[in-house]
């Protein structure tokens, strides 16, 4: 006999519930849709992709190539900056919501400079085009780092 109480689950679920997951749980949750293109690796083009977040949440995104313009022509969007590895796993470089247009050409650039190929946008929530807080919860969701608390003024 053991002096220790029974488990309770109810109590422990709800001590869980609210904490943010692990890292390792923002990643490239599923490839979504793809095309032939012999000038990709492996030979083909993703052209959608869900991400999962912190939060457990799936965020659909469009992939393109990492070009300027592709970028300047798009709706407001969360922009990930993605390289893959050998075995083709993706990893998010750089993520930007609201990135203003004059600034486009240099984040791409240092973009692809630290190895990303692969621009991924966000442009829809469940009932229509993000709007700005959307956006950024979306790149919140999908940063490792929790948010800075506000300063009091």
């Amino acid at each position: 006999m053991s002096n220790k109480p029974p488990l309770n689950w109810g109590r422990e679920k709800d001590r869980m519930r609210g904490r943010r997951a692990s890292l390792a749980a923002i990643c490239e949750a599923q490839r979504l849709s793809r095309v032939e293109d012999e000038k990709a690796p492996g030979g083909h083009r993703f052209l959608s992709a869900a991400w999962r977040g912190l939060s457990a949440h799936r965020h659909i995104f469009s992939v393109d190539r990492l070009d300027a313009e592709t970028l300047t022509h798009s709706e407001p969007c969360v922009a990930l900056a993605v390289a893959r590895d050998v075995a083709g796993a993706a990893r998010v470089l750089g993520i930007r919501a609201d990135i203003h247009p004059s600034e486009i050409a240099g984040w791409v650039e240092r973009m692809a400079g630290s190895g990303a190929t692969e621009l991924h946008r966000c442009t829809l929530g469940k009932t229509g085009p993000l709007t700005a807080r959307e956006r950024l919860a979306v790149a919140l969701d999908l940063t490792a780092e929790e948010p800075a608390p506000a300063r009091a003024a």
